[in-house]
């Protein structure tokens, strides 16, 4: 008797509406940076043929984010669909990451493990053209004006080296955790828009020089500064 096939077949699939799969896709580019506040979504048409979907299926999609505060919609000929900042006060984003300390700092540590191989494996395996996409980030990250240019940067930097890492899991896993920490970012702005490009640099000096465990020491380093960030955030 093939008790697995039997379990198997009784079990319901549970398959997502398209606009649901559409929301995720658009929320995770918000939130890694790739569209920033102030960003226009393409034309509706175009969009819609851009992502493969319809433009009902974008539609819905864009009113749930509509709803969450991440877009603006305006109608007309010079309305369309436009990325919005942070709509919360500092005090409304603290209160946000003290319920959530628990859980932000679990991913910072789950972030300390990965982050530490990929740049130990970029150390070893990235090519002169990634070194030059990474230096770019930083100077980008220097002179960022706002929060969503200092996002857009920090997001290149840290996703470029899981991509120079030339792991496909490692990457995913690195994508995932930077879009849980979305609300970090926006708390964390201030404190961190200093620190970061030189902790980038250090990071990126021992990649050059392909020291793998320089390298790792300082991408957990640059972390584990984060976590005392937020930790003294949340404390205020």
């Amino acid at each position: 008797m093939n008790r697995g096939a039997s379990n198997g077949g009784s079990q319901r699939l549970d398959i997502r509406p398209a606009y649901a799969v559409a929301t995720d896709h658009l929320r995770r580019a918000i939130h890694l940076g790739e569209f920033k506040p102030g960003d226009k979504f393409l034309p509706e048409r175009q969009h819609a043929e851009q992502l493969g979907i319809s433009r009902v299926t974008l539609r819905e999609a864009i009113r749930v984010l509509e709803a969450e505060g991440y877009v603006v919609v305006k109608r007309g000929s010079a309305g369309g669909v436009t990325v919005l900042g942070s709509q919360q006060s500092s005090a409304q984003l603290r209160q946000i990451l003290r319920a959530r300390l628990d859980e932000l700092l679990d991913l910072q540590r789950f972030r300390e493990v990965n982050e530490r191989l990929a740049a130990e494996l970029a150390a070893e395996r990235a090519t002169p053209s990634e070194i030059a996409e990474l230096e770019a980030t930083i100077v980008d990250l220097e002179q960022s004006a706002n929060l969503g240019e200092f996002r857009q940067a920090d997001s290149e930097f840290h996703l470029g080296i899981a991509a120079a890492a030339r792991s496909p899991l490692l990457h995913t896993a690195i994508e995932q955790v930077r879009t849980a920490m979305f609300d970090v970012a926006d708390a964390l702005d201030p404190h961190i828009a200093s620190t970061s490009p030189k902790a980038h640099r250090r990071i990126l000096d021992a990649i050059r020089k392909k020291d793998a465990k320089a390298a790792g020491r300082a991408m957990e380093s640059h972390i584990k500064r984060t976590s005392r960030e937020l930790i003294e955030f949340t404390d205020e």
